[in-house]
């Protein structure tokens, strides 16, 4: 049995044991796991204006790999592209713009210039360094900024009581232009639909502009720099799908291109109707020529024989619709009853046009015509009756 001094003195060394490994563990202590490095504040420089100062950060963009050789960056001297975000989508007096981006091409590369709102405070200031910026611009060219954009800046001109530039520049709204030229390609016509389906970009990581405003609010409560770098990201790749697209559309504007797919000249054509006829007529025969899809043909015929038919071009207009009836394929009903026009009063014969009109009723009354548009399908039935007492009047002439 072991006397009680030996377990006295077996404690107290087990004791003493513990001490100095505590001692070592407080003088050295275990390493700990590096924390990631918070991102480098967003670089602005400042802008001295008589309001105060305004923040703006200037960068050369240059252009993707993947666009290499298929965009041409061209733009008339003097044309900017714009692009803001703003604190909501809704507009009034309650919504402010925190950035505009404005960008121009440089050669290769997108000159892109941002003018950041860093307090609600500076907004005069901000105001006059993106106005001053304007003085120079001959053009303006945004994406839906005839409806958001340019209404919403001229909002907050106005209520600063400073002059708006933006009233008096020449504008291309390049939305309707797309929706013109490419929405036979893609689901819809939202810029990052486009860039992606046209211009093959990739964004990565890019954040949603949905997200922005939360953003932009998170950095003026907490003053944390930290979202300003996403922030400017996402208004730096709308300038660049916004430059490139328009490079893009205006190469295909430009003239029938075998790069180009037949459906986009039709959208070309389109769009230069009223703008440009004799352009138009171009851009829809070479589709034709270069073989449509079967369910693009007809239509697409129908808007070129009546580009004809207004330049005189009768005898065209007709042999080409004729040429889609005899195809046998569904006609639109508006070239049925413009070729029966045509049979009547340029090639006077009553009966291939009476023929045409049946046809056109037959179409019409199948499409349901009588319920929303009665006063067409009682056009026809007119147009029928008259044609039929010609005809009576001509077999007893006869």
């Amino acid at each position: 049995m072991a006397s009680r001094s030996g377990l006295i003195g077996d404690r107290e060394s087990e004791l003493a044991r513990l001490r100095a490994l505590l001692r070592r563990l407080h003088e050295s202590p275990p390493p700990r796991r590096p924390r990631a490095a918070p991102p480098p504040p967003l670089a602005l420089d400042p802008v001295e204006t008589p309001y105060g100062v305004a923040l703006r950060r200037v960068e050369q963009v240059p252009l993707p790999p993947s666009l290499a050789g298929e965009v041409a960056p061209a733009a008339a001297p003097g044309t900017v592209f714009l692009d803001t975000e703003t604190t909501g989508l809704a507009g009034g007096t309650g919504t402010y713009v925190f950035l505009v981006g404005l960008a121009s091409w440089t050669g290769t590369r997108l000159r892109v210039t941002q003018y950041f709102l860093g307090d609600l405070g500076a907004e005069a200031a901000f105001l006059h360094a993106v106005g001053e910026a304007l003085a120079t611009v001959r053009q303006l060219v945004t994406f839906n900024g005839r409806t958001f954009d340019l209404p919403l800046l001229e909002t907050r001109y106005l209520l600063a009581r400073a002059p708006w530039r933006g009233a008096d520049l020449p504008h291309l709204d390049l939305y309707p232009l797309a929706r013109a030229l490419w929405r036979a390609h893609v689901a819809d016509c939202r810029l990052t639909t486009l860039e992606a389906a046209l211009l093959g970009l990739d964004r990565g990581d890019d954040l949603p502009g949905a997200m922005m405003p939360q953003l932009y609010f998170r950095y003026l409560r907490a003053h944390d720099p930290r979202p300003l770098p996403r922030i400017f990201e996402h208004n730096r790749w709308d300038l660049l799908a916004l430059a490139t697209l328009a490079a893009r559309a205006e190469a295909l504007l430009a003239g029938p291109d075998p790069r180009h797919d037949p459906l986009e000249w039709v959208g070309a054509a389109r769009w230069l109707e009223r703008r440009d006829p004799l352009r138009s007529a171009t851009f829809y025969a070479a589709a034709l020529d270069a073989g449509l899809p079967p369910s693009a043909r007809p239509r697409t015929a129908w808007r070129l024989g009546a580009l004809w038919r207004r330049a005189g071009r009768h005898a065209d207009a007709l042999a080409l619709w004729a040429q889609v009836v005899e195809g046998g394929g569904p006609a639109p009903l508006g070239l049925l009853v413009d070729l029966a026009k045509l049979y009547e009063h340029h090639a006077c014969d009553p009966g291939a046009a009476l023929d045409l009109t049946r046809a056109a009723l037959g179409r019409a009354e199948a499409d349901g015509l009588a319920a929303w548009r009665p006063v067409v399908l009682e056009a026809l039935h007119h147009r029928a009756r008259r044609l039929e007492r010609r005809l009576a009047r001509r077999s007893i002439v006869g």
